[in-house]
């Protein structure tokens, strides 16, 4: 096996180890959301901290304020603007590349394009932490979507190597992409055959390597 292999497989299975890390972060996050608030309903959590800086279904504050409880050292990165549309910045990879190129950077497992979905069709907001980047979407109707880059913006930014997601919808079942209706589809498969492939890897690699 050569060098570049031996280092890829490496690089792999660190990623794969940070993404276990951050899964049980956020499990571990859920759960005292779930004791401080008596309530298993993420959106309940979310609007109980809407101030009068959110306004309608923009909870950009609401988010911020209500993960910064619940994370260390972790810091919001909105500047503002949060839309990938409009030179949202989280790792460093989206800023204006999609206003010039229609592309984000991220990829699936077959090396088409993944679109700015991966931290967020429309990002509430982003944060860095010491480990790893995350953007949550509570614009669909799977409040507490999210979207992690376990490595910023280094590669190689592809969805189920170094980018997971998972749902916190319901407090007490963190699902990861893959797990019960949540990309649990044939298209969204840990394969590189599929359409749209990688999501379904964060279920995958909580479970085996």
């Amino acid at each position: 096996m050569t060098i570049p292999t031996l280092m890829t497989k490496h690089q792999h299975k660190v990623n794969v180890i940070k993404w276990r890390k951050a899964y049980s972060q956020f499990s571990q996050a859920a759960l005292m959301m779930s004791q401080d608030y008596n309530t298993s309903d993420f959106k309940e959590v979310l609007f109980a901290n809407i101030t009068q800086k959110d306004s309608g279904n923009v909870t950009t504050n609401a988010v911020i304020d209500l993960f910064s409880k619940y994370f260390k050292n972790v810091k919001a990165n909105c500047n503002g603007n949060c839309n990938g549309r409009n030179g949202w910045n989280c790792s460093g990879i989206l800023s204006d590349n999609y206003e010039k190129t229609g592309k984000t950077g991220y990829k699936y497992l077959n090396g088409t394009d993944a679109g700015y979905w991966v931290l967020g069709y429309y990002p509430t907001a982003c944060f860095q932490t010491p480990d790893f980047v995350f953007g949550i979407d509570t614009n669909t109707t799977l409040y507490g979507r999210i979207s992690i880059d376990v490595n910023g913006i280094k590669p190689p930014n592809v969805i189920g190597k170094d980018i997971f997601v998972l749902n916190m919808n319901n407090l007490s079942n963190v699902v990861p992409g893959g797990g019960e209706n949540f990309y649990s589809g044939f298209d969204y498969e840990c394969d590189e055959n599929a359409k749209s492939g990688g999501p379904a890897c964060s279920a995958k690699y909580l479970i085996s390597y």
